[in-house]
């Protein structure tokens, strides 16, 4: 049976934007979980009063912790509501994303939340919109229930925040972007659902296609389908 005091608690904090002041610092972000044993509460995109970012963190003996004029941003959902974008295809068996997802078992919760928007019929079916290693992790790890942002958001607008998350930029930052290979992959999976007038505004894909358009023209040419740019 659970601690009424502490199910109070979470029915008041968890999921809202909170300010949480300790002996030595102040600090502002989402509730997450109230530990009772430990006297410890966990705020999740958590920002210290001097502006670092702190991301989550578990705040051991709070002295306040106030509840601030904020709708709920974030919440926990079942991991199994939740799945992968259509278009993902990062694979997630390589050594680092085995030792995050040791690590996020032993934690027991993920330091910053994956982006989700509701999908389907039900009430509580969500897709991943960014975040697709952290939630790989959580489901690998075994973790029941995950911390998520839940955005409301269109296919379209889904497919562009996925392209923006995974395709760099010409000359942009390729840290933590896909590699040539799964960019082929995911491409060739946005094609099956839009089509490429409509994926050449997305500013990332614009070059892709238009070589990909280039080559299957040359093709084209060089096995006698078309010629002087004609059928």
């Amino acid at each position: 049976m659970g601690n009424p005091f502490v199910e109070d608690l979470n029915d008041i904090f968890r999921g809202a934007r909170v300010r949480v002041t300790t002996a030595s610092h102040t600090y502002e972000g989402w509730g997450g979980r109230w530990n009772y044993n430990d006297q410890a509460f966990l705020v999740y995109d958590a920002e210290r009063e001097d502006g670092e970012h702190v991301g989550a963190v578990t705040i051991t003996d709070p002295e306040t912790v106030e509840r601030l004029d904020s709708l709920p941003a974030i919440t926990e959902v079942p991991t199994d509501s939740v799945s992968p974008s259509p278009y993902s295809v990062r694979r997630t068996d390589d050594p680092d994303h085995q030792q995050f997802v040791k690590i996020t078992r032993e934690r027991g919760h993920l330091l910053t939340y994956p982006t989700v928007r509701p999908v389907g019929a039900s009430d509580h079916a969500y897709e991943i919109v960014a975040g697709h290693r952290r939630f790989h992790a959580a489901r690998k790890a075994g973790l029941d229930t995950i911390a998520v942002r839940i955005m409301e958001l269109d296919d379209w607008e889904a497919a562009t925040r996925f392209v923006d998350e995974h395709i760099p930029v010409e000359g942009g930052d390729e840290r933590d972007m896909y590699s040539q290979q799964e960019i082929d992959r995911a491409i060739a999976r946005l094609r099956e659902e839009w089509s490429d007038d409509r994926l050449q505004e997305l500013t990332p894909l614009a070059p892709y296609l238009r070589e990909m358009l280039a080559a299957t023209r040359r093709e084209a040419i060089r096995q006698g389908h078309v010629t002087n740019g004609r059928p």
